[in-house]
C-alpha cells in the first residue's frame, strides 16, 4: 500500500511539474511579445579606404565610440579569454546560470556585502541593451532579457553582441573601438598582453583606463594570470605548469588556444 501511495505521489508531482513548466513557457512567450527585446543598436559610422583601412569614424547619437565588428574579425584567443574569465559555462547554460546565482547568494549573505556576482555574458548583454539601477528588480529584468536573447540569437551571435557592447571606460564600447583607440590596430592583430588587458578592463572600466591606470591594469592582469595558473595546476597537474612556470601568460593561453 505504501509503495502504491509513493507511486501515486510521484506521478502527481511529475504532473504538476509538467503543468508548471508549460505555464512558465507560455507566460514567457506572451511576455516576449508584449515586452520586445530592445536590440536596435546604433554603431559609429566608419569611413574606410579601398583597402578597408579606417580613415575616419563618428560618434553615435549617444556620444559613444561603438564600432561594429563581426566575430570572425576578432582574435579567437580574445574571445576564448573573455569567455574563460567572464562566463566559462557560456555555451552550456540558457542565459542564466542557477549554480552561479546560488554560489553568489551564499557568498554575499555570509560576508554581509556584495562580493560576488552571477551575471552571465548573456545577462551582461541584456544590461548593456537596457541599462538601469543595480537592484533586485534590475536583476530580474536582466534575467528575462537574457532568456529572450537566448531565444532569438545563437550563442555566437550573443558573444558578438557582447564584444560589440562591452564597456572599456569613458565613452568607448566594444573590442574594435578599444583596439583601434588604445592600440591603433584591429582586434585580430592584438598581442597576448593586449588581449589580456582587453579581457580584464570590462570588470572595472572606470578605474582600469589604459594610459591612466597602467600599473593597476598590470597588477590585475598578473592577479588573473596567477589565478588561471592555479586552475590549470588543479586540472592538468604540476608537470604542465612547471614546464610553463617562467611564462604564466603563455601557460594560460596555451590552454585557451
Amino acid at each position: 500500500m505504501k509503495l502504491k501511495f509513493t507511486k501515486q505521489r510521484l506521478l502527481k508531482v511529475l504532473r504538476w511539474s509538467g503543468i508548471t513548466v508549460v505555464f512558465l513557457f507560455v507566460l514567457f512567450l506572451i511576455l516576449n511579445i508584449l515586452l520586445p527585446l530592445p536590440d536596435d543598436i546604433e554603431y559609429s559610422t566608419l569611413i574606410t579606404d579601398n583597402k578597408g583601412e579606417l580613415i575616419n569614424a563618428y560618434l553615435t547619437k549617444d556620444e559613444k565610440w561603438r564600432m561594429k565588428t563581426e566575430l570572425n574579425e576578432i582574435s579567437p584567443l580574445l574571445s576564448k579569454t573573455i569567455i574563460a574569465k567572464e562566463d566559462k559555462y557560456f555555451y552550456s547554460h540558457p542565459g542564466i546560470n542557477p549554480a552561479a546565482i546560488a554560489r553568489a547568494a551564499v557568498k554575499n549573505i555570509f560576508r554581509l556585502k556584495r562580493t560576488s556576482g552571477a551575471s552571465t555574458i548573456t545577462m551582461q548583454v541584456a544590461k548593456a541593451l537596457e541599462p538601469g539601477d543595480r537592484n533586485i528588480w534590475s536583476k530580474i529584468r536582466e534575467s528575462f532579457r537574457a532568456l529572450q536573447l537566448e531565444w532569438k540569437y545563437s550563442k555566437d551571435e550573443i558573444l558578438q553582441l557582447y564584444l560589440n557592447l562591452v564597456p572599456y571606460g569613458g565613452n568607448i564600447e566594444g573590442v574594435k573601438a578599444a583596439s583601434l583607440l588604445y592600440f591603433k590596430k584591429n582586434p585580430d592583430h592584438l598581442s597576448l598582453a593586449e588581449i589580456t588587458a582587453l579581457s580584464i578592463i570590462p570588470n572595472r572600466p572606470s578605474s582600469l583606463v589604459i594610459g591612466k591606470n597602467n600599473d593597476l591594469i598590470i597588477a590585475e592582469r598578473n592577479r588573473w594570470l596567477q589565478k588561471c595558473q592555479r586552475r590549470i595546476y588543479r586540472t592538468y597537474g604540476p608537470r604542465f605548469v612547471d614546464t610553463n612556470s617562467s611564462r604564466p601568460c603563455q601557460c594560460c593561453f596555451s590552454i585557451l588556444g
